[in-house]
């Protein structure tokens, strides 16, 4: 009986390791409190609807999915920038998980007056 527990423990072990999607990035969350209010936001200061994937732990930026691309948001200083080198999840936290440098960006223009009033 414990051998079949303990191998049943280590097939558990194995199936929780052999994920192949990449954990989220050390610094970053994939659960927002209030995805909405960030999205009215995001597209209040873009111009551009989508979906949130990542906000920054303790931080001011978004990454968001607009499309077929990612978009990075600073709601600190208002900048946004395109994502260039990525095309889907996985790729995503690969890249944010590299730190400085992982990410190759595109600058956003200034939308804020376009939007106003």
């Amino acid at each position: 009986m414990l051998t079949i527990v303990r191998q049943a423990v280590a097939d558990l072990s194995k199936d929780v390791h052999s994920s192949k999607s990449p954990l989220v990035p050390t610094g970053w969350s994939a659960e927002l409190v209030n995805p909405k209010i960030v999205q009215t936001m995001l597209q209040y200061s873009t111009g551009l609807t989508g979906t949130i994937e990542l906000a920054e732990d303790q931080g001011p930026r978004y990454i968001f999915l607009s499309g077929k691309d990612y978009y990075i948001w600073n709601t600190t200083s208002e900048e946004g920038w395109r994502i260039l080198n990525v095309k889907n999840r996985d790729e995503l936290y690969s890249n944010v998980a590299k730190g400085k440098g992982g990410l190759k960006l595109e600058e956003l223009p200034d939308y804020g007056d376009n939007l106003e009033g």
